[in-house]
């Protein structure tokens, strides 16, 4: 169960611009410092995330490369450059080296834990554990120890908010019962914590996958109209759509819940928002078949 999102990756990953968390790392402090070497620096490492971003690995690297070299050891560009390299190295494709990744990550964490990139960097390392090569099987005990670390150790951190959504996802992935129970009731807790807004909309996702698996229909359309309503959007990106969640939220209402007022009100949206979706026909047809049924009963 994925609910994050990533450049590059197809799938989970999607625009780790919800790794713009990364591209925050770059301070203003490397922009705007008086020395010509700090701004050479500084745009090494926006030169570095803008090819990771393009897809332009061996770019991005030589970019990250650069940047290290010209930073002072142990200042926060040098550990910006470390983290760069151990994300390319982790998550680009074709190519990976996870090995070397976790090599670039671990001499930030012998560095300067503590910090910002501390805090993503103990997370990338997590994440290694959990996300294994395809035919393998991650240790879930460990990677659930190695969130529940991040968590512990950097309370309060977005990064320990994502370590939380990460491992409550361990559990629903499990499909049984017991763990899905204790997964929704965490993020129950966690969606109502006022300093949760950045991941209530994951949360809200997930729990629809548990209670799909409880065969709870009712409550799966209550968790995914709330994802839907706190899905944060980014005015900027033109790649915003929401016919499928429309789509997807009319579907279970009609079909699982059987109340046909919801599942209107979503198709009707989906017709007026996007009326050159490809599912248009088959929400004039669902639109129909429920007037059709609604008049036979009362016929």
């Amino acid at each position: 169960v994925e609910t994050g999102h990533a450049p590059s990756l197809p799938g989970h990953v999607h625009t780790i611009m919800r790794r713009l968390v990364i591209a925050g790392l770059i301070t203003a402090a490397a922009w705007c410092g008086p020395a010509r070497a700090a701004d050479a620096v500084a745009e090494s490492l926006a030169a570095g995330w803008e090819n990771y971003r393009l897809n332009e690995f061996d770019r991005a690297l030589r970019f990250f490369t650069e940047a290290l070299q010209q930073a002072p050891a142990g200042s926060e560009s040098h550990l910006q450059a470390l983290y760069g390299l151990g994300t390319t190295w982790n998550l680009r494709r074709p190519g990976e080296d996870r090995e070397k990744a976790a090599g670039y990550y671990r001499q930030i964490m012998d560095a300067a834990p503590e910090g910002d990139v501390g805090a993503w960097t103990a997370l990338a390392l997590a994440r290694i554990q959990h996300l294994v090569p395809v035919g393998e099987e991650p240790d879930l005990h460990a990677v659930r120890r190695a969130y529940r670390e991040v968590m512990i150790r950097y309370p309060g951190h977005l990064a320990a908010k994502e370590a939380f959504i990460y491992s409550m996802s361990t559990y629903i992935a499990t499909l049984e019962e017991a763990q899905t129970r204790y997964a929704i009731a965490n993020l129950q807790r966690f969606v109502r914590q006022p300093g949760a807004r950045e991941f209530v909309q994951p949360a809200w996702s997930l729990m629809a996958v548990g209670h799909t698996t409880l065969k709870e229909p009712e409550l799966r359309l209550r968790a995914e109209i709330m994802s839907l309503k706190t899905t944060e959007v980014d005015p900027s990106n033109p790649f915003n759509e929401f016919a499928w969640a429309y789509w997807n939220i009319a579907t279970v209402a009609e079909f699982e819940v059987g109340d046909f007022a919801t599942a209107r009100a979503y198709y009707q949206r989906l017709l007026r928002e996007y009326p050159n979706d490809i599912r248009v026909f088959g929400v004039k047809q669902a639109l129909k078949r429920m007037d059709d049924l609604e008049a036979g009963m009362r016929k």
